[in-house]
């Protein structure tokens, strides 16, 4: 089809979401990509000029329009003090029903021109960033794809985590509303950046970004060391955490601008350290419960804790920090135990875990990121 050639277009919705109307970023994207190819065929002129007519200058007329326009000539009338019945009322409905004529025509010009276009030119449009965009502009993007760009040869690639847009669907819609199954109106196939066949596998990709983030931002140079240890444990993250390449960045930030602890020279200092710089980002209810000195109940789900009788040193280091922040002290086994009096001597662990936080996230404020 196309001799397997298509125009690719990315459309940043983040960037976007300031706008009341998704349809014009998105007519404004594809713009651009025609005068960057120096082609701007006349049929796509035509779908611009139909989206010019389309586009609503604020929410309310979407709302108007969704309701046959009753609540927009309804407010008119009211703003005006027109009565119900009289001759101006009748001549502002038939003002009204020219304009909803129009837009509909509009719309039908809009997707034939679409169709027409698409035929030569096959379309693939990118699109990044959705599930950071307000809830309502993400949903609204979402519903003007449907309506608008539901035409042969025109396909969208959403890149998106797909439970944060679930959450924008609640968000809109009330806690019961069903955020994965309204998903399902807009989305054929969903493909997971990390194959379940290598999900047990280090993220591979993940630290390759975060060492190319490194690298990029100064930290290699400054702390090369930080960098691998940093990049060791990534391969300890459990993909049940949903690590993505925007934490990976976080956590090179954190890493870059946080100082270094100063626990009196205990041996799990550096474990400790840089397991709370990526917990904070994939897991910061944990730094919570640390902040108050309780143990760090389900680890488990954001870090899959190393064999004890690993030969790696630093692997070591990773379960035997970690297993006794997670442990009630009184519930210990034996080897943990040991791992305790080994990694922390005679501090309490808990204490010495929030003596960390507070010399290094908290030097900015005890908050997300």
């Amino acid at each position: 089809e196309n001799d397997g050639e298509a125009m690719t277009i990315y459309f940043d919705a983040f960037k976007q979401d300031y706008l009341d109307d998704p349809l014009i970023g998105l007519t404004h994207a594809i713009s651009d990509r025609f005068e960057k190819a120096e082609e701007t065929p006349e049929k796509w002129r035509t779908v611009k000029q139909a989206a010019t007519v389309l586009a609503r200058p604020t929410a309310r007329v979407l709302a108007a329009f969704a309701t046959q326009g009753a609540s927009e000539l309804w407010g008119a009338a009211v703003a005006s003090g027109l009565e119900v019945g009289s001759d101006e009322l009748a001549k502002a409905a038939d003002a009204f029903w020219k304009k909803e004529d129009g837009r509909r025509a509009a719309m039908e010009e809009f997707r034939e021109a679409l169709e027409t276009l698409a035929k030569d030119q096959k379309l693939v449009i990118v699109v990044d960033e959705l599930d950071r965009c307000r809830p309502d502009f993400a949903l609204d993007l979402l519903e003007t794809i449907k309506h608008f760009f539901d035409v042969d040869n025109v396909h969208f690639v959403l890149g998106v985590n797909l439970r944060h847009l679930a959450n924008s669907v609640q968000a809109r819609y009330g806690a019961n509303a069903d955020g994965e199954r309204y998903l399902q109106k807009f989305i054929t196939l969903s493909i997971p950046l990390t194959p379940k066949a290598s999900r047990r596998q280090p993220q591979l990709a993940q630290i390759q970004h975060f060492r190319a983030v490194s690298e990029e931002i100064g930290l290699t140079d400054l702390a090369s060391w930080k960098v691998d240890h940093i990049a060791h444990y990534l391969s300890f993250v459990d993909h049940h955490a949903e690590l993505t390449l925007r934490d990976v960045e976080k956590i090179a930030t954190l890493a870059m601008l946080c100082p270094d602890p100063h626990l009196g020279d205990l041996p799990c200092e550096v474990s400790l350290h840089m397991g709370t710089l990526i917990l904070q980002v994939i897991a910061p209810d944990l730094i919570k419960r640390g902040r108050k000195g309780l143990p760090l109940h389900d680890l488990g789900l954001h870090l899959r804790l190393p064999d004890p009788s690993t030969k790696d040193y630093e692997a070591y280091a990773l379960w035997a920090t970690w297993s006794v922040l997670s442990m009630e002290p009184r519930s210990m086994p034996a080897d943990v135990a040991r791992a305790r009096q080994d990694s922390f001597k005679d501090r309490v662990p808990a204490d010495v875990f929030k003596s960390l936080i507070a010399q290094t996230l908290d030097v900015f404020s005890p908050m997300d990121f």
